[in-house]
């Protein structure tokens, strides 16, 4: 028989779509070890739930297989606008700080504002760097045009084939992104790599968004990366890395809709990289120069 303590992850585990991929027990400092997947700091259990931040929410439920499973190598490139920038290693490091000891070697390329056609500009620049595994969210920029969504993300899920790839669906806060998600959806239907995880219903449980109804709190921002790191599982191979990145122009947004930097041109150490309450020591002894924070407006995101 389970504890009351292990049916709780366990539930955990099947909310995040990986009950066939992890089994859970109970680690140090109150965290959550889902075994082949790997330690995610600053998460609680309770009743089937996540608390991060004391927030309860649920992780995102992942539809296919985790991308762990099926990538050939831990090279990981992944692409979108200003809601996956704000993890990136100029806000901190969020994405890197859960991957990393994971054995991923992780290289964000996200800028804010970005449409679909970002993700094929930075395939054509980096794809032949030797990639395992994409993740690609892309849709919240939408310019309403269906037709030629469908043909960008099509051409970028081509460009990553064979590797295991995973899309995320948008925050559905007006409705034309009902299309985005019905796009997605369709698009990774065609493809046997292609996985789709489903931030766009978790994203509407409280706490979880800033006012805007778009970008990320800092909770949901962990509750993000959580369900990232949860839908990639570990990597086939170690050690990880935080790899660098060459997109990072977040000036077509000036909302403050973006985490804390350092301050202007102070340079972060990129073998070091912390979340709340933990410390990881990442491979590399690259550095990188922070950009100096965004400032004001609304769209795009």
């Amino acid at each position: 028989m389970f504890s009351p303590r292990t049916r709780s992850l366990l539930g955990f585990c099947v909310l995040g779509g990986l009950l066939s991929a992890c089994s859970v027990t109970g680690g140090s400092n109150g965290q959550i070890i889902l075994q082949n997947v790997g330690r995610i700091p600053g998460i609680a259990a309770s009743g089937g739930e996540v608390i991060i931040d004391g927030q309860r929410s649920t992780l995102s439920a992942l539809e296919g297989a985790p991308l762990g499973a099926n990538a050939p190598g831990n090279r990981l490139l992944i692409i979108g606008d200003s809601i996956l920038s704000g993890t990136a290693s100029r806000y901190g490091g969020a994405m890197c700080s859960a991957l990393v000891p994971l054995g991923w070697r992780v290289a964000v390329e996200a800028e804010a504002g970005q449409m679909v056609g970002f993700g094929r500009t930075v395939l054509k620049d980096r794809i032949y760097e030797g990639w395992d595994a994409g993740v690609v969210f892309l849709g919240t920029n939408y310019g309403g045009n269906q037709e030629k969504y469908e043909r960008d993300l099509t051409a970028i899920v081509e460009a990553l084939a064979p590797r295991p790839t995973l899309l995320l669906t948008a925050t559905l806060n007006r409705p034309t992104m009902q299309q985005v998600n019905e796009t997605i959806r369709t698009v990774a239907s065609k493809f046997s790599n292609v996985s789709v995880l489903d931030w766009g219903t978790t994203s509407i449980q409280p706490g979880l968004l800033n006012r805007d109804r778009v970008h990320p709190s800092d909770a949901g921002r962990k509750v993000l990366v959580a369900s990232i790191a949860s839908a990639l599982g570990t990597a086939p191979v170690s050690p990880g890395a935080c790899l660098s990145s060459k997109y990072t122009d977040d000036s077509l947004v000036t909302d403050d809709v973006l985490p804390g930097t350092t301050a202007p041109g102070q340079t972060i150490p990129m073998n070091t990289t912390t979340v709340p309450g933990v410390a990881t020591t990442v491979p590399t002894a690259a550095t990188t120069t922070v950009a100096p924070s965004a400032t004001t407006t609304s769209a795009p995101r």
